[in-house]
């Protein structure tokens, strides 16, 4: 993978990461190169990204709903040729590595993957390292609401601590 994806991939969730590359790898031993072009968003890049929405030829969601500003997802394009057939093959080989392909959505966005929610995903805490305070209220909602669902253990117990201190102390 390029210099340019890599970067991208050191500010996305670990797992998510290892999963794209390994994507990547068997990708590539079919001859298909892949490059990532969008990684973690910030709100307000997202914001933005949602205002120009028109012009995309992918669907974009609101700020707030993007796992794109959770470190949760990228966008991967081929470097070759660009057909229906190669984005689909892309798109199996990363539901193959545990990754949901946006190519399914209701809204069809083929150049997405995420995490599978069954995929042993995301820490828990990744979300919380910004210093967009609006990213920090989203994100701590989004993660005691996860806590909840999740109740595994000690992390459950990790994260509404972690959430409760950024309310407490961050932004009030």
């Amino acid at each position: 993978m390029d210099r340019a994806s890599e970067n991208l991939l050191a500010e996305v969730d670990g797992e998510l990461a290892r999963r794209v590359r390994a994507m990547e790898a068997a990708l590539a031993l079919k001859g298909i190169g892949l490059k990532v072009t969008s990684g973690r968003r910030s709100t307000a890049q997202q914001a933005v990204l949602y205002a120009n929405r028109a012009s995309n030829p992918n669907p974009v969601a609101k700020p707030g709903t993007s796992k794109h500003e959770q470190g949760l997802a990228v966008d991967v394009v081929p470097t070759g040729a660009r057909s229906t057939a190669v984005q689909k093959m892309i798109g199996e080989e990363g539901e193959r590595q545990g990754l949901r392909w946006g190519g399914r959505f209701s809204k069809p966005d083929p150049v997405h993957f995420e995490l599978a929610a069954d995929s042993n995903a995301a820490s828990s805490t990744f979300a919380l390292v910004t210093n967009d305070a609006a990213q920090i209220t989203i994100n701590g909602a989004q993660l005691l609401t996860q806590a909840k669902k999740e109740a595994s253990g000690g992390q459950a117990l990790v994260t509404i601590c972690v959430c409760l201190f950024v309310y407490k102390f961050v932004l009030s």
